[in-house]
């Protein structure tokens, strides 16, 4: 074969073997190094027209040029890296907005005792007091209502006719824990025997009440815990019915708002949401709702969260305070100290407005109150985004298996920085828009927040890797040429103005490079390219 033969092999590329890869209008980047693009590629070569490929072979695979077509060819030296192959798609980096806050959460917040017969309201416990097990809420037409612990609520007439039943062992545990069973006469199985009755008599007549052994529906309640007086929904002398509140045991201040956080700012666990007239609404990050007053006595799950703040917050009564569910002495000690710090009403009692909870820290992204406004129960405060920079992606219908949750994608910034990211979540109800089609939601948070500094909202692309092989020699697609008997080869400079044609076998593809495998080629050779 001769040098000139060998210089006039057809290079030509199969247009089939372009890659459709998603394309989403990206803006112009700086171009990457050809063995580091990411866009796929599926590429073949055209025929060489050999004439004297059995020559070749004949002569060890040795096709020599004159030093000054040599001197005339392009040559990209070959490259030991990483390849892969990716899918790029569009994205917007911000922050999410979520439902907006509402002040104290719904009215769901506000517990509230009803009345369970008609009657007048004759007296009534005074507000701010907490009523305990074994005393007297209130009464209608001289008729005492008695508080009980228990979870099932009160429904009927209870005496020694009564039915067994839960709430029978309800009330004799209850009798127990007040005392009144030092000859331990009660089973608590349910059953309302003599012994029960002669129990009640007891706290009756302690009572300075009607002694004669009978509950009779109305007469008592049973609640979760000690009843914190927030507001009497009815004054003595009034008219109620049944069903009709008679006490809110929880309360929301209301009134005009003297502080609130800016648009933008982060807010976490212990931080002031806003102020009004003059006592602070607090953020607690957390998943269990603050529905009610806390003070000592309330036992749950809001009373641990509470006392584990206390903790964080460094308020611990001097190291006394245990961070369980119950609010002890202890607790108030601690919550006495923290509301003095941050300036709310220092009285050891809780109230359902001094704290709002969402699950997690917040940006304020838009406020809806402002200094002089009024706030009440079920005020809209403010529309929360997340505290984080994510990155939102519309997930083509017909590109769904791309990526799951915790696959890690590369992130281009707008000033064409790459950062490494991972799949937060990936929704799983179809998205129908005419402008967008059908598609999927996805975020994708940032490994590194600190790259979006400055950033509230911007286009950026996103590289989701569909292939990857490491330390492998990559030339670019163009080296590669189709023997006429099969199978490819590369020409390689081979020095002295020379070169010669090695065969090799083709690996992954991606983005215009090609992974070449053979013995007889290692980094830094030099191949011949169009």
């Amino acid at each position: 074969m001769s040098d000139t033969e060998g210089d006039s092999t057809d290079r030509s590329i199969d247009p089939e073997s372009t890659d459709e890869t998603q394309t989403n209008g990206s803006p112009d980047r700086a171009p990457k190094p050809w063995w580091r693009r990411t866009s796929t590629w599926v590429v073949g070569v055209g025929v060489i027209a050999l004439v004297a490929v059995g020559a070749w072979f004949g002569t060890g695979n040795d096709a020599s040029t004159t030093t000054e077509t040599v001197a005339a060819l392009n040559f990209e030296e070959v490259v030991r890296t990483t390849l892969e192959d990716a899918t790029s798609l569009e994205g917007t980096l911000g922050f999410v907005a979520g439902d907006p806050l509402v002040y104290a959460g719904s009215s769901d917040g506000i517990v509230t005792i009803t009345a369970g017969t008609s009657g007048i309201v004759t007296s009534m416990a005074s507000h701010g007091v907490t009523v305990e097990e074994g005393e007297i809420l209130y009464a209608t037409d001289e008729q005492p209502v008695i508080v009980f612990y228990g979870d099932i609520p009160a429904y009927r007439t209870l005496n020694t006719r009564s039915a067994d039943g839960t709430d029978v062992i309800q009330l004799e545990e209850a009798l127990t824990r007040l005392g009144y069973d030092e000859d331990e006469d009660l089973d608590l199985d349910g059953d309302f025997t003599y012994s029960t009755k002669y129990a009640i008599e007891a706290l009756q007549e302690d009572l300075g009440i009607d002694d004669t052994g009978v509950l009779e529906f109305g007469s008592y309640i049973f609640v979760d815990g000690p009843i914190f007086i927030a507001e009497t929904l009815a004054d003595v002398g009034s008219a109620v019915n049944p069903g009709v509140a008679v006490i809110a045991t929880s309360s929301v201040p209301g009134g005009t708002v003297t502080a609130l956080a800016s648009e933008g700012d982060i807010l976490g666990h212990g931080d002031t949401l806003f102020v009004v007239e003059g006592d602070p609404v607090t953020l607690f990050v957390t998943d269990v709702p603050f529905y009610r007053t806390l003070d000592v006595g309330s036992v749950g799950d809001d009373v641990r969260v509470l006392e584990e703040a206390l903790l964080g917050f460094g308020f611990d009564a001097d190291g006394a305070m245990v961070a369980d569910d119950v609010f002890d002495e202890e607790t108030t000690v601690a919550l006495v100290a923290w509301q003095a710090s941050i300036g709310a009403p220092v009285d050891g009692v809780l109230n359902i407005g001094e704290i709002m909870v969402t699950e997690d820290p917040i940006r304020v992204a838009a406020s809806h109150i402002s200094i002089g406004s009024n706030v009440s129960q079920g005020t809209q405060i403010y529309t929360p985004s997340t505290s984080t920079s994510v990155v939102s992606v519309r997930l083509l219908a017909e590109n769904q298996e791309l990526i799951v949750a915790g696959d890690p994608v590369v992130v281009v910034m707008p000033n064409g920085d790459e950062e490494p990211a991972s799949v937060a979540t990936v929704g799983n109800i179809a998205i129908r828009s005419q402008e967008f089609g059908t598609y999927f939601e996805v975020e994708i948070t940032l490994n590194r927040q600190g790259a979006a500094a400055g950033l509230d909202e911007a286009p950026v692309d996103i590289e989701v890797i569909d292939d990857r092989v490491e330390n492998v020699l990559v030339v670019p697609v163009t080296a590669l040429l189709a023997l006429g008997e099969g199978g490819y080869a590369v020409q390689i400079d081979a020095g002295n103005g020379q070169t010669r044609l090695i065969a090799v076998d083709a690996g992954m593809y991606a983005d215009g490079s090609v992974e070449i495998i053979s013995s007889e080629l290692e980094a830094g050779m030099r191949v011949v390219v169009p």
